[in-house]
């Protein structure tokens, strides 16, 4: 039993890193566009929202930080549901095969992501250097809520990447589902900006909150709240569970559909 999960373990890391490798090994910049790609962004939306919307940051941190250090956790999630959605699909050599497993393709998509996630918090460590913010004593407190993320992540990644399979057009459904879901995120703006009578509906949204949490530890050490970090908690392994029981249920018709 140990070595079959040592077997799948390897396997699933070696197919993170295929896919990193074939993202980035036939362009010029290569493994630079991980950076390149939301540092672009980052600074494009802070003008917009900074200078034209007069959008307000955290405890006064240049906005461009602010804004970065969200989108990076965000993009964590967003685009490694983006990338899970079609993992099944565009492995379908690999789904007639009868005892390869299916579910390590969206977890290998997911983990791919986490390689441009620790890019992308080398450029904030660089943008904070520059503008001479410090870190806060309690980063360490980021690892749970990542882990947390992942779970979140892993059990939508499973969920969009079967029902692909049986519906192809999931990939066009997720990628408008995410445009929406990221401006109702605490992306942007900060959570206390949201009106009072419409702030209780965003504490459904579980990855808005673990990125608000996240951005608040990194860029402003508050405390963490611990009540609100078990309810994320019991959500995400809720969602991955549920991901994980519909992916297992659906398996037995990817051979055939695909």
């Amino acid at each position: 039993m140990i070595s079959k999960f040592r077997l799948y373990l390897n396997l699933t890391f070696a197919l993170a890193w295929r896919d990193v490798r074939v993202r980035y090994q036939l362009s010029i910049l290569g493994l630079y566009w991980a950076i390149i790609n939301p540092l672009l962004m980052a600074i494009i939306w802070a003008f917009v929202f900074s200078h034209i919307f007069r959008a307000a940051s955290l405890n006064n941190v240049p906005y461009v930080v602010f804004l970065f250090c969200g989108l990076t956790y965000w993009n964590l999630f967003g685009n490694s549901l983006s990338t899970a959605t079609t993992s099944l699909t565009g492995n379908a050599m690999l789904l007639s095969k009868q005892y390869f497993p299916r579910l390590i393709l969206p977890t290998a998509a997911v983990l791919a992501r986490v390689v441009d996630f620790f890019f992308s918090l080398l450029v904030l460590g660089l943008l904070m250097w520059y503008f001479h913010l410090s870190p806060n004593w309690n980063l360490w407190m980021l690892l749970p809520l990542l882990v947390i993320e992942l779970f979140y992540t892993l059990g939508f990644a499973y969920i969009v990447s079967s029902l692909n399979v049986l519906y192809r057009d999931m990939a066009q459904l997720v990628s408008i589902v995410l445009m929406f879901w990221m401006y109702l995120s605490p992306v942007f703006y900060v959570l206390q900006q949201v009106p009072e009578k419409a702030r209780r509906y965003f504490m459904y949204n579980t990855i808005g909150l673990l990125v608000d949490a996240q951005r608040n530890i990194f860029l402003a050490g508050t405390p963490v709240n611990w009540h609100q970090v078990l309810v994320s908690f019991l959500i995400s392994l809720a969602v991955l569970i549920a991901g994980w029981t519909l992916f297992r249920w659906l398996e037995p018709l990817f051979a055939e559909v695909m």
